[in-house]
């Protein structure tokens, strides 16, 4: 089995298709986040499994916002 990790914008139609089949209200309850190693950036993903391939659909990014609001009675 083959694992790919790839954008929504360069997914193949066939694979967009299959998305739409699978999830005609829309996927946001089945996307996660998780945190590049080494950067500073979360991505928003979704995974789907298609004729022996795993896909890794990258939908957005983020900076990963590393201030924290210091509360003054804290």
């Amino acid at each position: 089995m083959r694992n790919l990790i790839v954008s929504y914008r360069k997914l193949p139609q066939q694979i967009v298709n299959t998305l739409q089949l699978k999830y005609p209200d829309g996927f946001d309850h089945d996307t996660f986040e998780f945190e590049l190693p080494g950067k500073q950036i979360i991505c928003k993903a979704l995974r789907l499994t298609v004729d022996e391939v795993n896909y890794l659909i990258k939908l957005e990014q983020r900076p990963k916002r590393t201030d924290f609001l210091l509360d003054e009675d804290w």
